[in-house]
């Protein structure tokens, strides 16, 4: 199946949902983070006829006008997730939440983001006063010792809910669970752009707000609309508490809530029939305890690996300490995966139309 399949573990949700650990082959593109473009990252290659798999209708029209076919809408991974965790019963029982989690703008291997991680950290202590206040940091800024260090320095907790994952390495199967962990635990979501989280928070209960500097992100891709297009379409979303019903209305539409399918015909789409002839319960859900992987060797063999804007700055600049002790032979091998990793009978790449500047995701707006 195509690596983006695992992103976040979203192919591994997908298969507990029909009740296996594993995730099979799946015959298609899968949507790994909300956009508002077709539904996938700039520039990714498809293959003819293969179908694409999307969140909401509103992906599938994009992609229709773009000249693209064969989309068939399931909805976000996401919200099986919160059917496999029962959350409409844990929200029945009226748990207790406090405090504040933000999901800062983030950029990826090939583009960083461009603003004052310190200001605004300063203006969400302004604005949500005195309660926790958790900064969840994309893994690109964690693994970033200077960006880390300037949430760390205002004294809130940062956290990451772990690696996205890529050329099938390093896919971390706990991120969403850990990322539902810990909005069940806060009550309020904010973030200084639209992006996936904000969606995520809405659907699973929590009061979510966007404000603050939004920050750029380097040569980005005009198609994807920077961060004035949300703002045109959604203004009422842009404020520090959105009224509950208005983002959770708009947060089943992009994320899909009407499209999501029951187990049979997930296996049936997935083309996942000759391994499975009727839905078992799910098995256990993964440990929330973060695998150890050399995070930074790992980030270098990404960063060789992506073809990134020539306009963007690489990302090399930003590995930590221990990335320099690593053996030029170590970050060959490592490299290798885009190559070595390719599953057999993998789909031809043949474009539907060409594209260009392919990235990993879309970002900024992932999780």
């Amino acid at each position: 199946m195509h690596h983006a399949n695992h992103f976040y573990g979203h192919a591994h949700i997908m298969a507990r949902y029909v009740g296996l650990e594993e995730p099979p082959r799946m015959w298609g593109y899968l949507q790994h983070g909300w956009n508002m473009h077709d539904g996938f990252a700039v520039g990714t290659v498809f293959a003819p006829r293969y179908p694409k798999f999307v969140w909401s209708q509103a992906c599938a029209r994009r992609g229709w006008a773009d000249g693209l076919r064969d989309y068939v809408t399931v909805g976000a991974p996401w919200l099986y997730l919160l059917e496999l965790e029962k959350q409409r019963d844990w929200l029945a029982d009226a748990p207790e939440r406090t405090g504040t989690i933000v999901y800062p703008f983030h950029g990826w291997e090939g583009q960083q983001v461009v603003g004052s991680h310190t200001e605004y950290v300063e203006e969400i202590k302004a604005a949500e006063g005195d309660v926790p206040i958790t900064v969840c940091l994309h893994w690109n800024e964690f693994d970033n010792p200077e960006v880390r260090r300037e949430y760390e320095a205002a004294g809130v907790r940062v956290i990451t809910h772990g690696q996205r994952g890529y050329l099938w390495q390093d896919t971390d199967v706990a991120f969403l669970y850990r990322q539902l962990a810990e909005m069940r635990r806060h009550k309020r979501v904010v973030s200084n752009r639209m992006s996936s989280a904000v969606l995520y928070g809405a659907t699973a209960g929590n009061e979510v707000g966007v404000y603050g500097d939004p920050m750029e992100l380097e040569a980005d891709h005009a198609i994807l609309g920077g961060a004035s297009k949300p703002r045109r379409m959604w203004p009422q979303m842009h404020q520090f508490s959105v009224p509950r019903d208005y983002a959770y209305g708009v947060a089943a539409d992009e994320l899909g809530l009407d499209h999501v399918l029951p187990e049979t015909e997930i296996i049936d789409v997935f083309g996942w029939g000759d391994v499975l002839t009727h839905p078992l319960p799910p098995p256990p859900a993964p440990p929330l305890e973060e695998k150890r992987s050399n995070r930074a060797a790992s980030r270098r063999a990404r960063v060789n690996a992506h073809r990134a804007p020539v306009e963007a700055e690489s990302s090399d600049g930003l590995v930590t300490e221990v990335d320099e002790e690593l053996t030029e032979e170590t970050i060959a091998v490592e490299a290798t995966a885009e190559t070595t990793s390719t599953e057999p009978n993998e789909p031809s790449t043949v474009s539907e139309p060409a594209r260009t500047d392919a990235e990993p995701s879309t970002p900024g707006i992932g999780s």
